[in-house]
């Protein structure tokens, strides 16, 4: 009974192996050149120099792509202003003043006592942000080069982790991860944060992990677990899988339109290609590569960092396997790609010198320890076994006269077509490598007028698809009579031309092959449909003509009442309100016991205005206008009406 049930976790953790998706350990992409020129055009406007946050992503963002930096002293100058009299003392724009000045390096001195000053007080000040702690901190350490001492490393640690027990969002665990690499060993207790933040990362699609907040948030914590990582000399915690699928997302929004997000990206990227512990290797399809023919044999393999440099050490490129799309084919096993002499992430194979058949292929590369599946086609051409053409009768009696063309040849003589006629198209397609029939995407027969001219020009150009049979011969066949509403009975000489296209063959053709006279019957004085009975095809005659404009229509008023009617029922409203009155003056009013204190007067005021507004909104104001005078009114009513109550409750009980 034991070993049964041993040998029942062993099939199931077996089963369960098989069944794991492929785990990707490379990227299918890297940051191209292509991609490097649209990045450093988002954040060129920043050298307009209007304000600090958009200069530090210009200059940040020119250094980060290897750019020189244009008019450097005038941003130096625009620095050292901004630092003047009217400084802003956010920690935030601090740091941006601070960060940009140091990647430039050659400016004058800034003003450091002032800003040191100014950095200070947040850091020491216990209700400071996580955000602005960060700012300062990294301002004050690396941009000002000023150290933290051991008191104020140990303060800080403190603070961070009461401030993450009130709020440990992942935006705050990604500045956390900052200010821990700055501590020193101080920060250590940050490494047991970095799993806290990478289970809250989502997956997409099982290719991509973000984290919510997007490509901020997401490289807020990757460059944050990076620099703590190395502060600490300790490799993250952070699988080889997953670092490829935020790298795959990273890499994902290199079309980003912000300053920011171009910073936040390649900084994130350039961090991940130079990390020591795991840097993602990219196996992609080099330029041109995915097209394989007899033209161009070879398979183009790109093997590079993500940032699109070479590898250090340059490894073996082994194509795995290579299957067929279609039928799963393996037609390659371990074949070696050759490295380029010229470029260092180049490598190629020749494909064709297994002579595959045309279509696509899978083909799984490996480069080391890493592997990824890249996708080719190799196409082929096609040649025109033959073509015949011809008419033949509509109701089939008899058998089609066709005539033989050989490709590109044109028939020497018109072809007649009337209205008791088809015509008939034969024509056979077959691949030049093996000589076998094929079929392809797109088999298109079109007739189009020789002169034509005007508005008619579309009327007399029509496209058909001719359909292949069981054994690929394909068929075209167009009765004239049943066709002529589609050419709008327009007789004369059409030429027939034959287009033939795939997406996996070299020499797709427009062929000119012969010139059909045509004859339809006369109009019968109806553009009613016709449908062609033998090939079930309708056709239709449209007519394009503007539609009648739409107007909008409101509700017409509903009819009012006569005037001696409403005034009637204003009367009958108001009858309760007489009748008080009256038996106020019949019975005498007793003022005796009112208080004329300030809340009985406030409450009788504010309880007769209500109904003076009650009165005016059914003469003239809306809902919403009344609901906002009332609130006021109901407030002022309602306090002084719970003070007069009090009152009176209070004079009954010393009366008693």
């Amino acid at each position: 009974m034991f070993r049964l049930q041993w040998a029942i976790v062993a099939l199931a953790l077996l089963k369960s192996s098989f069944c794991t998706p492929e785990v990707p350990t490379s990227t299918n992409s890297y940051l191209s050149q292509i991609d490097r020129a649209r990045l450093r055009q988002v954040v060129e406007p920043g050298f307009k120099l209007t304000d600090v946050a958009s200069v530090y992503h210009a200059v940040l963002g020119y250094k980060l792509l290897n750019e020189a930096i244009p008019n450097p002293s005038d941003i130096c100058n625009y620095l050292i202003k901004s630092c003047g009299t009217g400084l802003d003392t956010a920690p935030e724009n601090i740091y941006y003043i601070v960060s940009t000045w140091q990647a430039l390096g050659s400016c004058s001195p800034l003003p450091t006592a002032t800003l040191t000053q100014a950095l200070n007080a947040v850091i020491e000040k216990e209700t400071s942000t996580i955000p602005d702690l960060y700012h300062a901190i990294s301002a004050y350490s690396f941009g000002l080069s000023q150290k933290l001492s051991e008191s104020t490393i140990n303060k800080l640690v403190k603070t961070l982790q009461a401030a993450l027990k009130k709020d440990d969002s992942i935006a705050n665990l990604g500045y956390v991860f900052h200010i821990a690499a700055i501590l020193g060993p101080g920060g250590s207790f940050a490494l047991e944060k970095i799993e806290d933040a990478i289970v809250q990362a989502d997956e997409v699609d099982g290719k991509y992990l973000q984290f919510e907040g997007g490509l901020s948030v997401t490289s807020l914590v990757v460059t944050g677990i990076a620099k703590l990582s190395a502060s600490q000399k300790k490799p993250p915690p952070v699988a080889a899988h997953q670092i490829v699928k935020i790298t795959n997302y990273l890499l994902s929004r290199r079309t980003v339109q912000t300053p920011k997000g171009v910073v936040k990206l390649v900084s994130a990227l350039k961090l991940l290609a130079n990390n020591e512990f795991n840097k993602p290797v990219c196996i992609t399809l080099a330029e041109g590569g995915i097209i394989v023919s007899a033209q161009q044999p070879l398979v183009k393999v790109k093997v590079s960092d993500i940032m699109g440099n070479p590898l250090v050490i340059v490894p073996t490129v082994v194509a795995t396997s290579a299957t067929r799309v279609g039928d799963d084919v393996v037609v390659v096993s371990k074949e070696a790609f050759k490295p380029s002499p010229k470029d260092k992430t180049l490598f190629t194979m020749n494909f064709m010198d297994i002579k595959p058949q045309r279509g696509f292929y899978k083909i799984q590369v490996s480069a080391g320890s890493v592997s990824n599946t890249v996708t080719v086609k190799v196409l082929s051409e096609v040649k025109v076994d033959y073509l015949e053409i011809g008419t033949g009768d509509a109701d089939q009696t008899t058998q089609p006269k066709l005539v033989k063309i050989a490709h590109p040849n044109k028939l020497g003589h018109r072809i007649e077509a009337d209205s008791q006629q088809k015509l008939v198209m034969r024509f056979l397609l077959r691949d030049a490598a093996n000589d076998k029939p094929i079929r392809v995407h797109q088999a298109f027969v079109r007739l189009s007028a020789v002169e034509s001219s005007g508005n008619d020009k579309h009327l007399r150009e029509v496209i058909f698809v001719a359909e292949p049979d069981p054994t690929n011969v394909y068929k075209f066949d167009m009765p004239v009579g049943s066709a002529a509403q589609t050419f709008g009975h327009q007789r004369g000489d059409y030429n027939i031309e034959l287009i033939v296209g795939d997406a996996i063959i070299s020499n797709p053709f427009q062929w000119n092959v012969a010139v059909v006279g045509l004859k339809f019957p006369e109009r019968t004085g109806t553009d009613a449909a016709i449908t062609d009975k033998t090939q079930g095809n309708k056709y239709q005659a449209i007519t394009y003509t503007p539609k009648p404009e739409i107007k909008h229509m409101f509700r017409e008023p509903e009819k009012r009442p006569p005037v001696f009617v409403s005034n009637l029922f204003t009367g009958l409203c108001l009858v309760p309100v007489l009748i008080l009155f009256g038996l106020w003056a019949k019975l005498g009013v007793n003022l005796s016991k009112f208080p004329f204190s300030l809340s009985a007067i406030v409450f009788h005021l504010g309880l007769g205005g209500i109904f003076v507004l009650f009165g005016i909104f059914w003469l003239k104001l809306n809902m919403f206008v009344t609901l906002r005078y009332l609130l006021g009114l109901g407030v002022v009513t309602f306090l002084a009406g719970s003070k007069l109550l009090s009152q009176i409750a209070h004079g009954q009980k010393l009366s008693r």
